[in-house]
């Protein structure tokens, strides 16, 4: 008489597959929703804020096709769009660039300390833009982004060279940056000083503001920052197979070199046309990464590129209106022009830098050393 063996039953049965993918979905999409909603309550708040006394009834009737076209009605439409729009539209842009710029860099560096700042992008692209300046030269829109484009990649290439493309571990990476980055602040106050004339207005857009004298230069970098945006989704798929390891990554066909070396290239356009429209703005692609990431940890499926990057543009965009709004709720409205928005947004950065300082650990060649000479002193001898 033969036995038989009957199959081991699960434990616990599986979860139907609709279901969850459902539940996934309506989590992403809410996520995305209050992002927007909470923009749009940002934004309509930026609006209202300026050295013109504007009521918030005066601005509904400025946007309101049916009011009757008086002269308070052709003041407030005259100061929206002079200056307050596209102050806005600025932040917006250069908040979805960063924070793009920012997610891409991390993920290729594998390191969540990586950003346009600590990678010493901004500080190249700034110094390049104030030493064309000093020679006297007045660049149109383009050209002057070639050059912080150029100025970028540079600085950023240097930094990779010294820490070993990161795999040096954050603390290596960090003080390559830093290094590179204060080497370049020097540089360009030492520019600053000596060609002051030449180089007026360029100290305090060297802080990041998003203060704009029409809309001109945030239409000519749209067209920049969507195509850089819409080119990194492309890579999104192949950024969620780096993330598995070198190794790995070319196991399932990924040229890994060359797409570490379009997603850097990609990472810097983006970066460069932010600093070519409001100057280096501290710390967003830093922060605005480092928040997408940790509301997908929450948010099961956010994390794949494919959404992480949008999301992350989302959170940089906010992170730079929110700045805005709070810097012209605690400086008042006459001297808040003088004050650069990327104050604010140091002031952030820095903040979540120290945190995830504290929180990080260093995976580099001394905590590996370190580990191994604990396990031999740990390990038992022979007998």
């Amino acid at each position: 008489m033969s036995a038989t063996t009957a199959e081991p039953r699960p434990l616990v049965a599986p979860a139907p597959e609709g279901p969850v993918r459902g539940r996934r979905v309506l989590g992403v999409a809410g996520v995305f929703v209050a992002g927007l909603v909470l923009l749009a309550v940002l934004s309509a708040w930026h609006l209202t804020q300026g050295t013109a006394h504007l009521s918030v009834g005066e601005l509904l009737r400025a946007v309101w096709p049916w009011a009757s076209d008086d002269g308070a009605r052709q003041q407030a439409v005259a100061v929206l769009v002079s200056s307050r729009v596209p102050r806005l539209l600025a932040g917006l842009l250069v908040g979805l660039a960063l924070g793009v710029a920012g997610t891409v860099l991390q993920s290729v560096a594998r390191n969540p300390l990586a950003s346009p700042d600590t990678l010493a992008v901004n500080a190249g692209a700034y110094v390049s833009v104030v030493a064309v300046a000093a020679f006297g030269l007045a660049l149109p829109f383009f050209a002057n982004g070639l050059v912080a484009f150029v100025g970028g990649m540079a600085a950023a290439g240097l930094v990779l060279a010294v820490a070993r493309g990161g795999a040096g571990g954050p603390t290596r990476l960090i003080l390559a940056g830093s290094a590179v980055a204060l080497a370049l602040d020097a540089l360009t106050t030492v520019l600053l000083m000596l060609f002051q004339e030449k180089t007026t207005g360029l100290f305090a857009w060297g802080s990041g503001t998003t203060v704009q004298s029409g809309t001109h230069q945030v239409a000519l970098a749209a067209p920049i920052v969507g195509i850089g945006v819409a080119a990194t989704l492309v890579l999104a798929h192949r950024l969620d197979v780096l993330g598995l390891g070198d190794d790995t990554a070319t196991v399932l066909g990924v040229d890994v070199r060359r797409t570490r070396v379009v997603s850097i290239v990609l990472a810097v356009l983006l970066s460069a046309a932010a600093v070519t429209v409001t100057g280096p703005m501290g710390f967003v692609g830093l922060g605005a990464p480092v928040v997408a990431r940790l509301v997908a940890r929450r948010v099961p499926g956010l994390g794949r590129h494919l959404l992480l990057l949008p999301f992350a543009g989302l959170v940089g965009a906010l992170v730079v209106v929110a700045a805005d709004v709070v810097l012209r709720i605690v400086v008042p409205a006459d001297v808040s022009i003088s004050v650069p928005t990327g104050v604010v947004t140091t002031l952030f950065g820095a903040s979540l830098l120290v945190w995830l300082a504290r929180r990080l650990r260093d995976g580099g060649p001394a905590a590996a050393s370190t580990t191994r000479g604990a396990g031999e002193r740990c390990a038992p001898g022979p007998g």
